[in-house]
């Protein structure tokens, strides 16, 4: 049987997710000179997002993580439950064993390579990855995430992943898009997060190197011939790139 895995680059609150890449946020908060806007489904009241997060379950252990994770300082960085529960129905779709990074989602057998660069973060996490039993599917790894996937590219796992989620430092998106896109396996997914960056992609106006890097892999994802792909407004915006 195939050995399947998930690689997460970044920032989730979840099981088997590290915690949140801080640098990128940090400088979102500087020199912008204008409103951080969001769209995380856990800060609005509007009644259509609260009556769709009522209907979608949660892990009672994903659920406590979430709302731990919403108090600290760079809380609005936790991904919502509906994105939450969409990386759980793609990767179990999958059948996916190998991945960064859903543990929750996976078989016994699964692999989750998890990519961050803040003990602070991923400290917050652990005790719930032990309590919702999926601590040891879990390779967490604390460096830059292209240091990671080139060690993976490396070591011969090129063509064996079945999920990429990447939610780190927003100016190096497409350079791991490109890299994932080497260790995917054929109708393995790349799910990319904050693909409508507070809606900033939208907006001409708006040319600081973090809406840019955006828009540069949404556009080389929405013309990439080696994929399917889909931009969906769920969020703060979630593209998905099926490897052909």
């Amino acid at each position: 049987m195939t050995d399947w895995k998930t690689l997460g680059l970044g920032a989730v609150a979840g099981l088997g997710v590290a915690g949140a890449v801080a640098a990128g946020y940090a400088l979102l908060k500087r020199g912008r000179g204008r409103a951080y806007k969001t769209f995380k489904s856990y800060q609005t009241n509007d009644p259509l997002t609260l009556y769709v997060n009522s209907q979608n379950r949660e892990n009672a252990v994903l659920g406590r993580l979430r709302a731990t994770s919403t108090e600290l300082a760079m809380g609005r960085m936790t991904t919502g439950q509906d994105v939450g529960n969409l990386l759980t129905l793609l990767t179990r779709s999958l059948g996916a064993r190998k991945v960064v990074s859903m543990a929750l989602s996976l078989p016994d057998d699964g692999k989750v390579i998890a990519c961050d660069v803040s003990e602070e973060f991923t400290n917050v996490a652990k005790p719930y990855w032990e309590e919702g039993g999926v601590a040891d599917k879990i390779d967490l790894r604390i460096k830059p995430a292209t240091e990671t996937l080139q060690e993976l590219l490396d070591g011969g796992e090129a063509g064996t992943f079945d999920l990429v989620f990447i939610d780190a430092d927003k100016v190096n998106y497409l350079k791991y898009y490109e890299m994932a896109m080497e260790l995917l396996r054929p109708g393995g997914l790349v799910v990319v997060d904050n693909a409508l960056w507070s809606g900033w992609v939208a907006d001409p106006q708006v040319q600081d190197v973090h809406t840019n890097s955006i828009r540069a892999v949404n556009d080389r994802m929405g013309t990439d011939p080696r994929v399917d792909y889909v931009l969906l407004s769920v969020s703060d915006g979630i593209g998905i790139a099926c490897k052909r």
